[in-house]
């Protein structure tokens, strides 16, 4: 098939259908905070006062970080996953973009066909997809190539086949396995994502390891939600990161996964103390919060926490003055691993002045 030109795609369909939208907080995702929203802004109300800038910078899907997101608020939203940055960039970091024409090669990409296998059909088609799902993810993406006509259009348009292709993906929310029996059979239809584009004027949004970023930045409130157990998010989520990045790399092994090393984090590793020492040794800020789980008693070694509640607070007081807000919630796993007494800690520090 030919690519039509940009001019024609963008005129297409001037009366599209495509009108339902979907939010950042759409997406299956280990460690998504939408559920304790109220409980990070609670304490941020009550102990931060009025903050000019919050900085996100283990940002996931960018929940939390969205929630401070007005005109007023200069947010900093980092992640090293590619594939979290572009959904980053397309809800907090989008500054420019023409609604219509999104709109419009939304639809024109939803109407797009094909029977013919290419890279990603051949790799994930009946394991993580259907065969015509992951023929169409496959074309799609490589057609984003062809008619984005900026940073900020085709951040926007692989946002959209992200979320698309997480709601038809045979698997139980992340991409470690797929289920033996295809059970999604749901036709692929990308959305439009829901940007507030006024709000983003003064954000920053950053695909960088944390421990340099926090080096080089400063903010009124710094939030930090790093990986709590031995789950390598670059082994959950190497799909979508392929799917991203889109640089075709050989895959491996049943769950068809490519080389990672670059996305390796400390924070699953034995050096998890001394990278969150380096972090908060390194921050500057008048606020710091930390995210991080007491997974109780788990009946899987990989899901206990890699750093003790003691030593995050041993740590924070060397910065100011700290304390410890929890709780109970119900986490979002992989569908194995059993937790008791499951509590979010919530640990706050207010950072004594600099002589």
């Amino acid at each position: 098939m030919l690519y039509p030109a940009i001019n024609e795609v963008c005129n297409w369909q001037k009366t599209s259908t495509t009108k339902k939208k979907f939010q950042i907080q759409n997406r299956r995702f280990l460690g998504n905070k939408h559920k304790l929203l109220d409980l990070i802004k609670d304490i941020v109300k009550e102990n931060c006062g009025i903050i000019d800038s919050f900085c996100d910078i283990f940002a996931g899907t960018g929940v939390v970080g969205n929630c401070f997101n007005d005109e007023k608020i200069k947010v900093i939203s980092n992640d090293l996953l590619y594939s979290n940055y572009v959904s980053l960039r397309t809800f907090l970091g989008t500054k420019f973009l023409i609604q219509s024409e999104l709109d419009n090669k939304i639809e024109y990409l939803n109407n797009l066909e094909t029977n013919k296998d290419n890279y990603f059909s051949i790799n994930f088609g009946n394991r993580y997809f259907t065969i015509e799902n992951a023929r169409k993810i496959g074309f799609i993406r490589e057609t984003i190539e062809e008619i984005s006509e900026n940073a900020e259009e085709k951040a926007a348009l692989i946002t959209s086949l992200i979320y698309a292709a997480d709601k038809v993906a045979n698997t139980v929310g992340h991409y470690d396995a797929y289920r033996i029996k295809m059970d999604s059979y749901s036709r692929l239809k990308l959305l439009v994502p829901d940007i507030d584009i006024e709000n983003n004027a003064r954000n920053m949004v950053l695909n960088e390891d944390a421990n340099r970023l926090v080096r080089k930045i400063s903010c009124d409130v710094l939030y930090i939600d790093p990986p709590y157990n031995s789950r390598q998010y670059s082994d959950t989520y190497h799909l979508l990161e392929n799917l991203a990045v889109w640089g075709k790399p050989k895959v491996y092994g049943k769950a068809k996964k490519m080389k990672r090393t670059h996305l390796k984090s400390n924070y699953c590793l034995k050096g998890a103390l001394d990278a969150f020492k380096d972090l908060i040794e390194n921050t500057r800020c008048a606020h710091i919060l930390v995210s991080y789980n007491n997974t109780g008693e788990s009946k899987h070694g990989r899901s206990n926490a890699r750093i003790k509640d003691k030593d995050i607070l041993t740590i924070l007081k060397t910065k100011g003055e700290s304390q410890i807000f929890e709780r109970e919630y119900q986490a979002f796993t992989a569908g194995r691993s059993i937790t008791n007494n499951h509590k979010e800690r919530i640990f706050y520090c207010k950072v004594k002045k600099q002589l």
